[in-house]
């Protein structure tokens, strides 16, 4: 299992080297050069795109903040995601029904594999989290359940 995850890593990693590669420069990002947007319809989410854009294809990196005790219903993503925690902690768990007791809750440099298609939820502790998403896009969102209003 550790094998195949440092493969997967270690291709995206691959990946977007080659794409720096072809655009002729390196790419250097410092802390103090990330720029947040907010996230449409998810107030105090935010967002930064590092490389790549997540909704055309190629690799991305992108950065999420997630509010403190934010929760995200079961839906899945048509690409794999690869989520390292920045900062805070993540709650992370399989299904089509919340159900925080048969997650995982990760700290700082925890990293998650989740594959392409997954049915799952996830939830931000109580000082929220940061998260460190690579992906191959184009990226995207299907929920298991329309969002009551």
């Amino acid at each position: 299992m550790k094998h195949t995850l440092s493969v997967v890593f270690g291709l995206v990693l691959v990946a977007i080297s080659a794409t720096a590669i072809a655009q002729g420069q390196p790419i250097t990002v410092k802390p103090e050069g990330v720029t947040w947007t907010d996230m449409k319809g998810l107030p105090g989410w935010k967002q930064a795109v590092l490389v790549g854009d997540p909704e055309k294809p190629g690799p991305y990196v992108e950065r999420i903040k997630i509010p403190p005790n934010a929760l995200v219903p079961p839906h899945s993503h048509p690409e794999a995601e690869n989520i390292t925690v920045l900062t805070g902690t993540f709650g992370i768990g399989d299904g089509s029904k919340v159900d925080k007791a048969k997650g995982h809750v990760l700290g700082v440099g925890s990293f998650y594999l989740l594959p392409a298609n997954i049915v799952h939820f996830a939830w931000a502790g109580p000082k929220g989290a940061t998260l460190q998403i690579h992906g191959v896009g184009p990226s995207g969102m299907t929920m298991v359940e329309a969002p009551k209003k």
